[in-house]
């Protein structure tokens, strides 16, 4: 049973962030400090990344845990769990469908999970610079 009411649960719901989420914003605030270049959140892109090489061709999504249900650190919600289960393995298809066509377009695409952006920043950013160089250097 939710602990909140249905109000409340509508306000929280309405709170949860989908751009400008913290991991995105240190992540950029790192990019930004070593004069790299990027877009963020370019709709004309497929799926919508969260920061865009548009000349590098490199896509780099970060994944919430939860929204995108990390194989070990999603805790499903113990209401409505088959809306909520449904949910999140539609958005895992979808993400792979998204990868899928970037990389038939000739993107390459990054994936980093908040957790490992909150907890091994160095790790995260290290795999963004590793990409970037693979494309000539930045």
């Amino acid at each position: 049973m939710d602990n909140l009411t249905k109000e409340q649960r509508r306000k929280n719901m309405q709170n949860i962030r989908s751009v400008g989420t913290k991991p995105e914003r240190l992540i950029m605030r790192e990019l930004k400090k070593r004069n790299i270049y990027f877009a963020s959140h370019a709709e004309s892109i497929t799926g919508k990344p969260d920061i865009v090489f548009r000349r590098k061709r490199i896509a780099v999504f970060i994944d919430s845990d939860f929204w995108h249900g990390h194989p070990k650190r999603c805790i499903m919600p113990q209401t409505n769990i088959e809306y909520w289960s449904s949910k999140i393995a539609r958005n895992r298809k979808r993400d792979k469908d998204v990868n899928r066509i970037l990389k038939k377009d000739g993107w390459a695409v990054i994936r980093l999970w908040e957790y490992d952006v909150k907890n091994r920043f160095d790790k995260c950013i290290q795999i963004i610079l590793n990409e970037l160089e693979k494309g000539k250097g930045y």
